[in-house]
């Protein structure tokens, strides 16, 4: 702690770096030209920023980075072939393209495509870049706002002259929508209507109320820019339209980074940049960015260069770096099997000497997975690459480690330390404390009894950030940076290997034997140490000689779980002396080489057969704890051999951890140390008596102290409550504190969360009065267990905080579980798979018991809040991937992708759901398929969403049918042929959830009446042991809407506030059947009744006349269709005629959905006149029934519904004929048809947006198709698309384009997305942006016709 007067002499900048405590920078002074030189480092994270300070070139010079990769595929780009006349080509986008003069295309073919910025940006840049478009697009928008408020204002003031004023300011104005306000509203004074203020007033209205539509419902998709693509000759090259501009004129073409170091700017004001990949013979583009900062900050501790501040270096300043980005941008930059996958590949190709993953998840098995094994087999064992990863942040309890580095052989699994020196500079403590772990680093072992973490390594730096962070250095910690430390360590181990030993072979093995041999001990678990680089590099040197250093030691424990150490956890575990049979077994590096020859008797077979054969240790066995015995020597050659060990932890402490090895010394070079080791963990628990509490007594902690116990959770047990006392008058003499509360339970071939809580909290903080006594203060944490595992309780006062603490602990333990044939269950835990009743059972009985205590506040309730689907494919795809970046490493051979596609239906707005698929998701590395995808793209085919293997809620913002798209990737078609058909599970959250009602007698289910003098359980207690029924009322539950039969109501069952919950599950029922409306008999009639015959006779003709009238319809030829007309109308009634007119209408109008005047729609002059004339007959022919539609809305004679249903057909066909005349005639006044026009379409002209071509309809037409409209919408929903759509261009006719556009936002806000209505859809998009263009609101019409690509694009999305 510096003098309180006078400050330090210099900054402690050694400690922004740390390399002093791991020898790895006196190694580079001593050694200076093996600081990394010759070495590349891969680095799997979320890709290095090609801006960052540092990352720019080697300590020789040489570029840093070799590459930079996608491996993610999130940021490729589709291309398709267009062809470009003088130097223009229309981009993906709809863009004109001006394309660069001097760019030399020697095919002339070119390739575009179009990529969302959004796509391409980490989540903080996105915000950033969407925050300052959305300020310059709103500040534009309220411009135009503005100008319609003040004419709106000049109109109501009745004042003409003030309209010469609002049109004198909005010539000043800034933007062009303001000028042109004034003149768009004056179209309405040309109209002929008398009262012209009034319209003028009406469409002023409805333009304020269209922008504060537009206004509110705008959100930034963000641009979509343009790429093209091109060969020059040599080298494939692409340019970026990053200014939306169209102009590439003066743009340069840059190629791919590992041929031409080329960068490009893609956020000029975020100092964001970019590099490109090619693939597919140049169909994909790869824009290569960042997801995050994360893989800068990492590769700026493991290789940084800083030329002008030396100190500011990475450990191994000297190794280039390989850049492979496996976070995707689509999920938030988490890891994918894809971009695993595909960033092993690239390890193997570039020839990555070590590789650095700071990256991992907790898994439900440790050591398995394809991707796990492929790395172990393949990347370091066949081909020598070293293979570091961090341990994990989810410390500090046991087995707390993660997938891969922490769980996984072959890799190097490293800790996070912390020292004087970065405590120095890095935090600012004014008094720091012992070196030590990180709090929060994860710890051994695995829960297979493997070590868990390896070695140690500084766990924080200050180093190289994002040039878009606006920091050139910043401080980050975690094993992530532990990680990268111990890995430049091995570069620099490398570096020394090939320069000093020339063509030796080096395997990652020997590498890391020496890091874990010479490691300084700082007393954790099973001796992992802090690195130590130039003690590992004289290791390396004294036994470069030692054939057996370039082995590594593969162990099996041979009990239920072929463990790789020994773990007693659970207390029947270390009741008595186990005996256990270990296999130890070399395995010996091979070579790519010797896989690729083709001769039995190649020579580098023949050496690794030598080196095999040639395989003898003559090992010495040592117990480092009495309480294990083992032999005293073992002979192993290449294939290994067996022992016995004896693990008697009978007499251990309980409630505390043992931990012992069994190391294995070759007899010829004790000194040497182990060879390999064997950890041996006890965590022998607490017994809880049958007060079913347990007092762990007082806890004494002193700065970075760790406390563990171990605690047996009584069977039947649900829910532990950790109790914290700590004396106020204690802390008082002391600091403050933050403590971490760790408790965890593990359970076989399941994540260590399920059973996990980690909880900060600050003792000292807090003054509770307690009567009588000195002050308390007192902390309760629960958590959810299950009976019969072990629970750790970990306490732990954080690594930084001062002073010393007491603290009580004490756990209590509660529960309820369903009871299994008059007991609980066998395993004492609640129910894995949950408690699931079916609604086709009046009610429902669960018993349940109180095992552990007697538990009060007993108040059962069932709630439940999801509705579960199951959906089948509708398709499914298997096809081979391509082999440039998607092949197998064990096998060389193409992976296989099965696609497979789901249809969802929303039926309300903001609906939240989960998607699940059990036999492949919720997994990563220990998955055995090579990846899980899954993306939801809507109707239009708009990428919505994308979702990987841990499934999370997601928010399906539009109602509608939405196609769920799910990919599957394996090496073998076969293994992906069984899931062709299999089920994803849908859980929709419900809009309100459902309570079932609960009992305790079944009579109380159906009737209050029941006898209160009968002996039945009341509830609110249950003795410890009692066993109580419970009825569930099944058939009166309120299934939503929604639920079909067989779906799955899903929710939780509370018994008690002190237990914990239960999944429960609700199968829907058959729903009740209807019984159908009884109807009187009609009296009899009088007539004489048809014969047989004549009924055939007149059911003959009439099916014969239906034939007629749908082919009026079907015809194609003009003449046939008036012939039918003409004689089916010779001898018919007046509903029969209303029939065939209005079969002749639709043929006429064919198409309803298109907008009136557009070619799709087909109307001429002359069949929209005969239209309307055709429609007047059908009207006059069906009004008068339709009227009568409403005096039988309650019909119940026979007589009565035949005429309820003759009204209801009569309105329909009323209905239609007005739509299609008002279609005709907006036809007709839109002025877009021609008088003389033939009866085809070839006169159809398009519609540009202006007023130049348009001519006045008459007026008679317009009051004719005013009248019209209104009585249509009189029978019809004004909401109802093809009523829009016929109705807006009649204030299209009045110039109110504002009152047209009206109907047609609110129909595309609330309209459902479906394959169904996509052609209405289409035609109101056309229409809004052509009632857009009449107004002129350029700012409005460019957005959306920007948006069009992505809101509807051509194809769906590549997963």
């Amino acid at each position: 702690m510096a003098n309180k007067t006078t400050p330090r002499q210099e900054f402690p900048t050694h400690g922004l770096m740390p390399r002093g405590e791991t020898q790895a920078a006196e190694f580079v002074r001593k050694y200076p030209q093996y600081d990394g030189r010759g070495v590349v480092a891969a680095v799997l994270d979320t890709g290095i920023d090609p801006g960052a300070k540092g990352l720019q070139v080697t300590s020789e010079g040489k570029r840093k980075v070799v590459d930079y990769i996608d491996c993610t595929g999130s940021g490729d780009v589709e291309l398709s072939d267009v062809c470009a006349e003088e130097l223009t080509l229309k981009g993906a986008s709809g863009r004109t393209l001006r394309l660069n003069a001097e760019w030399k295309n020697p095919t002339g073919e070119w390739r575009v495509g179009a990529k969302r910025l959004s796509r391409l940006l980490p989540g903080e840049v996105w915000m950033s870049v969407s925050a300052e478009r959305s300020q310059r697009f709103r500040k534009n928008a309220q411009q135009l706002t503005d100008a319609v408020l003040a004419k709106k204002g000049a109109v109501q003031d009745k004042d003409q002259g003030k309209l010469s004023e609002v049109s004198k300011v909005s010539e000043v104005s800034k933007v062009s929508e303001v000028s042109k306000v004034s003149e768009i509203s004056a179209k309405s004074i040309k109209t002929k209507d008398s009262d012209t203020s009034k319209n003028l007033t009406e469409e002023l209205d409805a333009q304020v109320d269209v922008l504060k539509t537009l206004n509110g419902a705008y959100a930034d998709l963000g641009p979509l820019l343009d790429c093209v693509v091109f060969h020059d000759g040599e080298q494939w090259r692409a340019a970026i339209d990053v200014d939306e501009s169209g102009d590439l004129s003066a743009a340069a073409a840059l190629g791919a980074y590992k041929h031409t170091s080329d960068v490009g700017e893609l956020c000029k004001r975020q100092l964001f940049y970019y590099t490109l990949n090619f693939y597919d013979e140049g169909r994909t583009l790869s824009i290569v960015t960042c997801a995050g900062s994360h893989s800068t900050h990492v590769a700026g501790i493991l290789a940084a260069h800083h030329p002008e501040e030396p100190q500011n270096d990475g450990v191994a300043p000297g190794a280039q770096l390989l850049s492979l980005m496996i976070g995707d941008h689509r999920v938030g930059s988490m890891e994918t099997g894809v971009g695993l996958t595909r960033a092993v590949n690239a390890i193997v190709e570039y020839g990555a000497d070590v590789a650095n993953m700071s990256y991992g998840e907790p898994s439900s098995s440790p050591n398995v997975g394809q991707w796990v094994q492929t790395v172990a087999q393949e990347v370091v064992r066949r081909h020598g690459c070293v293979f570091v990863s961090s341990a994990g942040n989810e410390g500090p309890a046991l087995s707390s480690t993660g997938s891969p580095g922490g769980t996984s052989d072959g890799f190097i699994g490293v800790g996070a330390h912390v020292g004087y020196d970065q405590m120095l500079a890095e935090y600012a403590m004014y008094e720091t404390v012992g070196d030590t772990v990180f709090t929060w680093s994860s710890r051994g072992p695995t829960p297979d009894g493997d070590r868990g973490v390896d070695v140690y390594a500084p766990g924080s730096a200050i180093t190289s950030f994002p040039a878009y962070c606006k920091e050139r250095l910043c401080l980050r910690n975690g094993t992530s940076m532990s990680s990268p430390n111990l890995c430049g360590v091995a570069a620099l181990l490398v570096s020394a290997w090939k320069q000093e030993m020339g063509g030796a072979s080096l395997s990652p093995y020997r590498v890391k034997n020496a890091i874990v041999s010479t490691a300084k001990p700082i007393g954790e678990l099973h001796g992992a140490g802090m690195v130590q680089t130039d003690s590992a590099w004289q290791f390396l040197k004294r036994y470069a000689a030692r054939a057996a250093e370039q082995v590594s030691w593969r162990t099996h424990v041979d009990d239920s779980r072929r463990a790789r150490g020994i773990y007693l956890r659970n207390a029947e575990e270390s009741a008595h002396a186990r005996f256990f049979n270990v296999s130890v077994v070399p395995v010996f590096p091979t070579s790519e080489k010797a896989r690729l020859e083709h001769d039995s008797d190649g020579e580098n077979g023949r050496l690794e057969s030598q080196a095999q054969f040639d395989f003898e240790q003559r090992l010495l066995l040592v117990a480092t704890e009495s309480w294990v015995s083992v032999p005293d020597a073992l002979y192993v050659a290449s294939q290994g051999n067996k022992f016995a060990a004896r693990v008697d932890a009978t007499k251990l402490q309980a409630g505390r951890l043992h931990t012992a090895s069994i190391d294995a010394y070759d007899s010829t070079d004790v000194d040497r140390g182990p060879v390999f080791s064997i950890p041996v963990t006890v965590t022998k628990p607490l017994h809880v008596d049958a007060s079913a509490c347990v007092d762990l007594g007082t806890l004494q902690f002193r700065p970075t102290e760790i406390v563990r116990r171990f605690v047996a959770v009584p069977p039947g047990a649900t829910r532990a409550h950790i109790v914290l006392r700590a004396s106020n008058a204690a802390a008082l003499e002391s600091s403050p504190a933050l403590f971490y509360l760790h408790c965890m339970q593990l359970e076989p071939a399941t994540r260590f969360r399920k059973f996990f809580m980690r909880e900060r909290v600050s003792i000292g903080h807090k003054s509770y009065a307690a009567g009588g006594g000195s002050a308390e203060q007192k902390e309760t944490k629960t958590m959810d267990v299950i009976g019969g595992a072990t629970l750790e309780v970990c306490l732990a006062q954080f690594w930084n905080q001062l002073g010393a603490h007491d603290i009580d602990v004490r756990v209590e333990f509660n529960g309820i579980v369903p009871a299994n044939g008059g007991g609980a269950l066998a395993e004492g835990g609640p129910l894995r798979a949950g408690i699931t009743v079916h609604g086709s059972n009046a009610v429902a009985r669960l018993d349940f018991i109180a095992p552990v205590r007697p538990e009060y506040d007993v108040s059962p309730s069932i709630v439940l809040t999801k509705a579960r689907k199951t959906l089948r494919p509708h398709e499914a795809v298997i096809s081979p991937l391509g082999a440039e970046r998607d092949t197998h490493l064990a096998t060389g051979s193409a992976l296989y992708k099965l696609e497979l596609d789901y249809r969802l239906e929303t039926t309300r707005e903001e609906t939240q759901l989960c998607l699940h698929m059990p036999a492949v998701d919720t997994q990563i590395y220990e998955n055995w398929a090579d990846n899980f995808a899954l993306a939801i793209f809507d109707a239009n085919k708009r990428y919505l969403i994308s979702q990987i293997s841990y499934t999370s809620p997601l928010l399906i913002k539009q109602c509608g049918e939405s196609l769920v798209r799910v990919q599957i990737r394996h090496r073998s078609a076969k293994d992906l042929e069984a899931l062709k058909d299999i089920p994803l599970l849908v859980d929709v959250v419900l809009k309100s959830s459902i309570r079932l009602t609960t009992k305790f007698d079944m009579a109380s289910i159906f009737t209050s009446t029941v006898n209160s003098s009968a002996a039945v359980y009341r509830g609110g207690f249950i003795a410890k042991g009692s066993r109580i029924p419970l009825f569930i009322d099944t058939i009166g539950a309120a299934v939503p809407s929604e639920a079909a039969p067989g779906d799955v109501l899903v929710g939780k069952l509370t018994m008690s506030r002190h237990t914990a919950n239960f999944d429960f599950e609700y199968v829907v029922p058959a729903k009740s059947i209807k019984k159908p409306e009884e109807s009187t008999p009609a009296a009899p009639k009088t007539d004489k009744p048809e014969s047989k015959e004549e009924q055939d006779q007149r059911e003959m003709n009439e099916a014969l006349r239906r034939v007629r009238v749908d082919w009026v319809k079907k015809s194609r030829d003009d003449g046939v269709r008036t012939r039918l007309v003409t004689d089916l109308l010779a001898n018919s009634n007046d509903e029969q005629r209303a029939e065939v007119l209005a079969a002749q209408l639709s043929a006429l109008d064919a198409t309803s959905s298109a907008l009136p005047w557009s070619e799709a729609a087909c109307l001429t002059a002359a069949s929209a006149r005969r239209a309307v004339g055709i429609a007047d007959s059908v009207i006059e022919l069906t009004r008068t029934q339709a009227l009568t539609a409403r005096l039988y809305e309650k019909a119940q004679t026979d007589d009565e519904k035949t005429l309820k249903k003759q009204a209801e057909l009569a309105r329909t066909q009323l209905i239609a004929a007005l739509t299609t005349k008002c279609r005709a005639l907006a036809a007709l006044t839109h002025g877009s048809v021609s008088a003389t026009a033939s009866e085809t379409c070839a006169d159809y002209v398009e519609v540009d947006g202006s007023d130049n071509d348009e001519t006045d309809a008459s007026e008679q037409t317009v009051q004719e198709y005013e009248r019209a409209a209104a009585e249509l919408r009189q029978w019809a929903a004004a909401d109802d698309v093809s009523v829009v759509i016929a109705t807006a261009p009649l204030h299209m006719a009045r110039h109110q384009y504002a009152r047209a556009l009206q109907p047609v936002l609110a129909w595309l806000a609330k309209a459902p997305m479906k394959p169904a209505n996509a052609a209405e859809r289409r035609s109101m998009v056309e229409l809004r942006n052509q009632l857009l263009a009449k107004l002129q609101w350029t700012i409005w019409s460019a957005h959306f016709r920007a948006i069009a690509p992505i809101e509807s694009p051509a194809t769906y999305e590549r997963l």
